[in-house]
């Protein structure tokens, strides 16, 4: 299978995952694990960043229900540096791609209940 490069924005990315889904799929989870291992390093910066370049790759990937969890570290991310309205998009946009149908959507929808409450509770940083 060709790529068409010039093809619509929604034709050219769905010929890319496609093709290099998988690829996609592998290179987000280990950028979304070394974002892990830089915020135990406390070096949270560079964490949202690997999170946020993971995020963009799993848009890319066969896998990409997963995004929730990604944006949801990042909106934690956010809140440890003390940007609670930068956590609080994102904690909005995760919430949204929640899927009812999901046999995990309880136990998500009940992490990001969570996640809402600690972003409330540091709220005063703002």
């Amino acid at each position: 299978m060709q790529i068409e490069i010039n093809s619509d924005f929604l034709t050219f990315s769905q010929q890319m995952i496609d093709k290099h889904g998988k690829h996609y799929s592998k290179q987000a989870d280990l950028f979304f694990e070394r974002a892990v291992e830089l915020a135990k390093k406390g070096l949270i910066h560079s964490a949202v960043e690997e999170a946020k370049f993971s995020l963009a790759l799993n848009g890319y990937s066969k896998k990409q229900t997963r995004s929730h969890y990604i944006i949801g570290f990042i909106a934690q991310l956010y809140c440890d540096l003390g940007k609670i309205k930068n956590a609080r998009g994102f904690f909005e946009l995760g919430l949204k791609l929640l899927d009812r149908d999901d046999l995990d959507y309880w136990s998500d929808y009940e992490m990001y209940q969570r996640l809402k409450e600690h972003i409330d509770s540091e709220g005063w940083k703002e």
